[in-house]
């Protein structure tokens, strides 16, 4: 059985990947139970859940804050600093979403 969720935000650099994803299964008020997201090592296929601080959005330009680091990021790109090393890593927007990503994100979440 698939796990159902939808693709909010994907972002590519060489060695990782950034993704948000919604879940389609679940009715909650509580965010936390609906929006996920993940930092997937492309080198590893290794998948982390990046611990929700904050968010702002300002004009095109939007912010996220985790406890392990912070993304900006827009239509076309973004960067994303860790909370280990403050140097940005340029990251590109993508539109489809990896077949090894969504492997990783179902394991996730059905426990396979």
């Amino acid at each position: 059985m698939l796990f159902s969720y939808k693709t909010l935000f994907l972002l590519e650099a060489d060695t990782f990947s950034l993704v948000e994803i919604k879940r389609l299964n679940i009715q909650s008020d509580n965010p936390g139970e609906v929006y996920f997201w993940f930092r997937f090592d492309k080198v590893t296929s290794g998948l982390e859940l990046l611990e929700f601080v904050s968010m702002n959005k300002d004009g095109d330009e939007q912010q996220r804050e985790f406890l392990q680091g912070k993304l900006q990021f827009n239509q076309s790109s973004g960067t994303y600093s860790t909370a280990e090393d403050s140097s940005l890593l340029q990251l590109k927007t993508a539109a489809s979403l990896p077949l090894e990503l969504d492997d990783a994100i179902q394991r996730h979440f059905i426990g396979a």
